[in-house]
């Protein structure tokens, strides 16, 4: 692509001159008009900073002059990667443009899509957007169909065209033709057939975010076949949906980004706030306002109001404006970090916070040994089998029976269908090492394809392997099929809950933790005070990154890649080690001295006198003290 753009003045009076001028050389000098379509052809960034303008009606100024509503569209310096990046994959690739609200990707989006229906012979481009009205309506100023009307009549008309005589216009069939080159422009609501049966240039889906939950899915779905390239535009709008989805998964769509932090609009006296007190991000270039360096009354009572409303001044780079965006009535912590922070929680609440994770990271550690447990059904007895990749991972030490030190241990268990898939909910054990009241995760085993039943087998065995562990699981759904295993099995060291029968309001305790609205509070709750008291310690990388995903949203705790998901439904993950954790601590507080102490049944039949049997007094020497023997 060409860089003529680079030709044009980027100052607002040196544009309109620059424009004024080209205009009236291109009225009456045909070759010079030539020369500029030519351009345009070639440089997209020529077209937008040469020819097109974006309608702004909220009041704006400049240096104290009020800019009026119609202005040329100038690139902001950090807008003009991001064009010339989408220019380069338009039509190819999927792009996927995540946004600050306010960033003007929309009318990018535009401009792109009239760019295409003039310069370029037989483009036809799909425009989608929530619904029928934000997608056209010549009567709303914020549908794409408006934005598309309104600019066509701000382009010489040499360039774009006479309505009716180079291009027509259908406002029931929500199109534009261009009888010139034989391109067009086609609007659609979010549908699950959009343009289904068709064949397009590229797609904008504008605000993806916003469409119905169900018709999104269905919307990419049916453009996937369509065309090569979807150019996905939105601000974020909670953890779940096709947009979280497609900006969250692996894939080969280019993901780029609109920072309000990057616009020269709003990030005037950008800071920190280092010691409760700001401090410039760039002091040389960009110092703070004086009312902030000196720290006035009104800054000082702006803090204190932003604190009891609930804002973390200092978790990130803020501005006056972006203070003055948090300070305006009705917005919260959530709906700013959801339409200016490009946090897709937004108007969930992260469960596990900034200083959990932070508390968290630092405990994680590689795992010792990696493989897999076989048993016998029969009796259960277990058998490791060491190899890269396997399900199982273990950070303890392994004497030469392949069992780890004799500690009092807990179990966890989160139980799936075992339907297996990419997408599906896994089987997840986890261990944790208990000393008094503290807990170190010590092994962890997960699977996609593995019965309830199956596994209710596997994690008795894997109880065995840490010494007659005490196991316990969540009983919900797959969960009473895995407990009515154990109990067939007889193995008795399990967790029991309390609950209250609905018939005789009698007290009785059933084996498992059951998970409802309000226990699954208190199931998080315990675990994130656990960790930040430094009475849990986690080990492995795949738990603590589930920890960063779990929202509230709607007043209930859900996982953000399934957020509104039926099981096994979709999502990389599931939260499953996270919830065999949480039934793991919740297990830990039930042990006392009646719960059956850990055995050492398996090395019982190792004859005292034998290589075997003096080792393992070694090893209980080294537990009780040294002793007499040599």
């Amino acid at each position: 692509m060409s860089d003529f753009y680079k030709q044009i003045p980027t100052d607002l009076k040196g544009n309109l001159l620059w424009r004024k001028g080209i205009l009236e050389k291109s009225a009456t000098d045909l070759d010079f008009r030539e020369a500029m379509w030519q351009a345009c052809e070639q440089d997209v960034l020529f077209f937008f900073n040469g020819f097109c303008w974006c309608y702004e009606p909220r009041p704006r100024k400049v240096n104290g002059v009020m800019l009026p509503k119609q202005i040329p569209f100038i690139a902001w310096e950090h807008q003009t990667p991001l064009i010339l990046e989408v220019a380069n994959h338009l039509g190819t690739k999927d792009i996927g443009v995540t946004k600050s609200r306010g960033e003007g990707a929309s009318w990018m989006g535009v401009l792109f899509g009239i760019h295409s229906f003039l310069f370029e012979d037989m483009s036809t481009v799909g425009l989608v957007s929530k619904d029928e009205r934000a997608a056209d309506d010549s009567q709303n100023s914020d549908s794409l169909g408006w934005k598309i009307d309104w600019e066509l009549t701000k382009l010489p008309l040499w360039m774009s065209g006479e309505l009716n005589k180079d291009y027509k216009r259908s406002k029931s069939e929500h199109s534009w033709n261009n009888l010139r080159n034989k391109s067009s422009i086609n609007a659609f609501a979010a549908t699950g057939n959009v343009a289904s049966g068709g064949r397009k240039t590229w797609f904008l889906m504008d605000e993806l975010a916003k469409f119905p939950r169900g018709p999104d899915d269905m919307a990419m779905a049916s453009t996937q076949h369509v065309t090569d390239c979807r150019f996905v535009v939105s601000t974020p709008l909670g953890s779940d949906g096709a947009y979280f989805d497609c900006m969250h998964q692996e894939s080969n769509m280019v993901k780029l980004e609109l920072s309000w932090e990057d616009n020269p609009t709003r990030n005037r006296h950008l800071y920190r706030m280092e010691n409760h007190l700001p401090v410039a991000v760039d002091p040389a270039n960009n110092p703070l306002r004086e009312d902030y360096s000196t720290m006035t009354e009104e800054v000082r009572q702006l803090f204190e109001r932003l604190r009891r409303k609930g804002y973390n001044l200092e978790d990130k780079v803020r501005s006056p404006w972006y203070d003055n965006e948090c300070d305006r009535p009705g917005a919260t912590p959530q709906n700013i970090a959801q339409e200016l922070d490009r946090d897709f929680g937004g108007s969930s609440y992260r469960v596990f916070g900034h200083e959990f994770m932070k508390k968290a990271e630092e405990s994680q550690v590689k795992p010792t040994h990696v493989g897999d447990i076989d048993f016998d059904t029969r009796d259960l007895e277990p058998r490791l089998d060491f190899m890269d990749g396997g399900p199982l991972e273990l950070w303890c030490p392994l004497d030469q029976f392949q069992k780890p030190p004799y500690r009092q241990y807990v179990i966890g268990c989160d139980i799936s269908n075992g339907l297996g898939g990419t997408f599906t909910s896994a089987s997840a054990a986890v261990v944790f090492e208990m000393v008094g009241n503290e807990l170190t995760q010590v092994a962890e085993w997960t699977g996609r394809t593995t019965p309830p039943q199956a596994f209710a087998d596997l994690a008795m065995s894997l109880s065995k392997l840490f010494h007659n562990a005490y196991l316990g699981w969540e009983s919900n759904g797959p969960g009473s099929a895995f407990g009515r295993r154990v109990l067939e099995q007889g193995y008795t060291n399990v967790f029991h809950r309390v609950s209250v029968t609905r018939r005789r309001r009698q007290k009785r305790t059933e084996p498992g933790w059951w998970t409802d609205t309000r226990s699954k509070v208190v199931l998080f709750q315990d675990y994130k005070t656990a960790v930040m008291e430094d009475r849990l310690k986690m080990r492995s990388k795949e738990l603590i990154q589930e920890c960063a995903n779990y929202v509230y949203k709607n007043g209930q705790i859900e996982h953000g890649l399934i957020a509104g998901a039926n099981d096994d439904s979709k999502g990389v993950s599931h939260g499953d080690r996270m919830i065999g954790a949480g039934v793991a601590l919740q297990a830990s507080r039930d042990l006392t001295s009646e719960v059956d102490a850990p055995s050492l049944s398996a090395h019982e039949a190792i004859p005292n006198n034998s290589m075997a049997g003096r080792y393992q007094e070694y090893l209980a020497e080294q537990e009780t003290g040294p002793s007499d023997w040599v």
